[in-house]
């Protein structure tokens, strides 16, 4: 495969095919954009595989999100992706045939990692306060190929509105969301990510911005059960209208059911012997344990992940 000019390896070399995995070669995991919380989550999966396949060259791969990362582990270009739930599950159906010409019934999920929180941040001065205001506005949707895009859209659709109700909408990457809304180019964001992402944490303290709700209403009115009600406590962000209610989609590791077994065990087995490094790649991560691993799961698990947790005491189906 021919990589990007975008394209980061944690480990230099070429991508692998899933056979490979196991003979000494190269194991990808399809991650996210800088300044986004897939990025160093990514590539902390990318290290525990790396750690706990010594003949492996594990490397993560920059990619623009949920989507491409879905469209690569479909293709057999990468062995893992990470992916928020309701894009996993559009992913499998094929319920966006643009995306997907077929659906990609070999999607299984390895394990959930950590909760996504909808954050809907605006400038303070842009006279948004409810998820209505957002009309008229120019807001960016998330770098090109993430989850965030089809967060949005659903929501919006919710809402009684869609893009074209929106003065400008725009595909950003979290660094270059900051400077955009910034320099004024932009009013503010929809960002679906972990809690105190790093472009989150560089846009609150650098510009007046306002948390806008995902009214829990509004979520308990969406037919997709990937999306749960959640707030953003006071005090995440130094920012106005927390605490603020919105919505959470879990965020989790997957592949393609022709992964080995070997593979997928070895990519468990890495995390779990490493937890406190694994967690410490990522504020969201440092409730990741055992108990964690089957929420919000949408699509079927790997054999082997299910095996691994159930042989751990964790109740999962088929």
């Amino acid at each position: 495969m021919h990589l990007s000019r975008r394209a980061t390896l944690v480990a230099a070399g070429s991508l692998a095919t899933p056979a490979l995995a196991q003979s000494g070669g190269f194991v990808t995991v399809g991650g996210g954009p800088p300044g986004g919380t897939a990025f160093p989550v990514g590539a902390a999966v990318a290290q525990a595989i790396g750690q706990a396949m010594p003949g492996v060259r594990a490397q993560m791969q920059q990619t623009g999100g949920s989507f491409e990362n879905i469209q690569l582990v479909g293709r057999g270009r990468a062995e893992f992706g990470v992916s928020v739930a309701d894009s996993l599950t559009i992913g499998f159906t094929g319920r966006d045939p643009q995306r997907f010409p077929r659906a990609l019934t070999g999607l299984r999920v390895v394990t959930s990692l950590l909760p996504f929180h909808v954050h809907i941040l605006m400038r303070a001065d842009a006279g948004v306060r409810r998820i209505e205001d957002l009309r008229g506005k120019r807001i960016t949707v998330g770098a090109a190929g993430g989850g965030t895009e089809g967060n949005a859209r659903a929501i919006f659709a919710a809402a009684g509105f869609s893009f074209a109700d929106l003065g400008r909408v725009e595909f950003l990457s979290g660094n270059e969301t900051v400077d955009a809304i910034r320099d004024r180019r932009i009013d503010g964001m929809f960002l679906t990510t972990g809690i105190g992402a790093s472009a989150l944490r560089d846009l609150a303290g650098s510009v007046q911005v306002v948390a806008v709700p995902v009214p829990h209403a509004l979520i308990a009115r969406m037919s997709d059960t990937a999306y749960a009600p959640a707030e953003i406590t006071a005090g995440t962000y130094p920012i106005e209208g927390l605490p603020v209610e919105t919505a959470v989609i879990w965020f989790q590791l997957f592949c393609d059911e022709r992964l080995p077994a070997a593979t997928v065990t070895a990519a468990l087995e890495g995390i779990f012997a490493n937890l406190p490094q694994f967690r410490a790649a990522h504020p969201g991560l440092r409730d990741f344990d055992l108990a964690t691993t089957t929420q919000g799961w949408s699509i079927p698990g790997h054999p082997a992940a299910l095996a691994f947790l159930r042989a751990r005491g964790v109740a999962v189906g088929a």
